[in-house]
């Protein structure tokens, strides 16, 4: 590996070693999240800031509230980098009883999508009413699909103006396209929102995704599990080359199997394989000629691609275990 990606990846690494510290009982995957989402800031985890947004949580909210659900630990980061933290998590609290009165249901991925909402609670209602709406046609196109994690990428479809009808046309266009090679399922509907926020054409994105997908595995990963998908669709909208893209990935998921904390046993192939790509993606985000307005749409558009994939991850597992 060479040049930024470098400095990314150990900064990745020493952030999920400090975040381990300090959140001892979240998973291991909840410790890489949030050290990714402070990567996706170029942010190095700052132990005092992280046990400050804790203790605004704590101080807060009760003891069953929905802040101390899977989000808890990405809530506490984002809370403690900011001075006005206890007004944010204000707005996001109230965010959420927004987006339910709206008609969402309440689960572990509506706070995250209320902390989304906080930089536009000026027109909070506003958004949490297109959310809904943009909800609905996601559950008329693929009523088994659609869940609760699906309410991040609704609030950001609401957050830019997304145009419902359009929205929903390029979304059903690529997954026409991507079904066919990766079925119907959470990662190949989360890679149709990320397209369909796009500009591209979707049938391009698609093809675009499935060549990324290709060099991956040709690069030498030989996982069959398809998490990192939607970073894939992600990545194909920045226009990435392909085979190069493909053995920085594949590179990177070598690299991290070989540090601490990265084992099968800690956090498996499918999810070593998910931080890789999203690193590159990560890489690729800040590299890539955008204006501000084009750079905060794709910054908010991985955010919510990292979120939904990783939480959806450990909501799953803890179901299957029994928690």
């Amino acid at each position: 590996m060479q040049g930024s990606i470098v400095r990314r990846t150990e900064q990745f690494i020493e952030n999920r070693r400090r975040i381990e510290r300090t959140f001892r009982m979240s998973t291991p995957q909840v410790h890489c999240l949030c050290a990714l989402l402070l990567g996706l800031d170029d942010r190095d985890a700052d132990l005092s800031s992280i046990r400050r947004g804790r203790k605004i949580l704590r101080k807060n909210t009760g003891m069953f509230s929905a802040f101390r659900g899977l989000g808890m630990a990405p809530a506490a980061i984002k809370l403690g980098e900011r001075e006005d933290g206890e007004l944010r998590l204000n707005f996001a609290k109230d965010n959420l009883r927004k987006l339910k009165a709206a008609g969402f249901a309440a689960t572990d991925y509506l706070c995250p999508a209320a902390f989304l909402m906080a930089k536009q609670h000026e027109r909070a209602d506003a958004v949490a009413a297109e959310a809904y709406a943009h909800y609905l046609e996601m559950r008329h196109a693929h009523r088994i699909l659609t869940g609760g994690e699906d309410v991040m990428f609704a609030v950001l479809f609401a957050m830019y103006d997304a145009d419902r009808t359009e929205n929903a046309n390029r979304a059903d266009a690529a997954m026409d396209l991507l079904s066919v090679r990766f079925l119907r399922n959470n990662a190949t509907q989360m890679a149709n929102f990320a397209i369909a926020l796009s500009d591209q054409p979707a049938d391009a994105l698609a093809q675009k995704t499935e060549q990324l997908y290709d060099a991956v595995r040709t690069a030498g990963e030989k996982n069959r599990e398809m998490l990192d998908l939607p970073l894939l669709a992600f990545l194909a909208s920045l226009d990435v080359p392909t085979e190069e893209t493909g053995a920085r990935i594949h590179e990177l998921s070598a690299y991290l199997r070989e540090q601490k904390g990265f084992s099968a046993v800690r956090v498996g192939r499918s999810q070593r394989l998910f931080y890789a790509t999203a690193l590159a993606a990560i890489d690729a985000l800040h590299a890539a000629p955008l204006s501000p307005e084009e750079y905060a749409k794709k910054r908010d558009l991985l955010q919510t691609v990292m979120l939904s994939g990783i939480l959806l991850f450990v909501a799953a597992s803890m179901s299957a275990s029994g928690i």
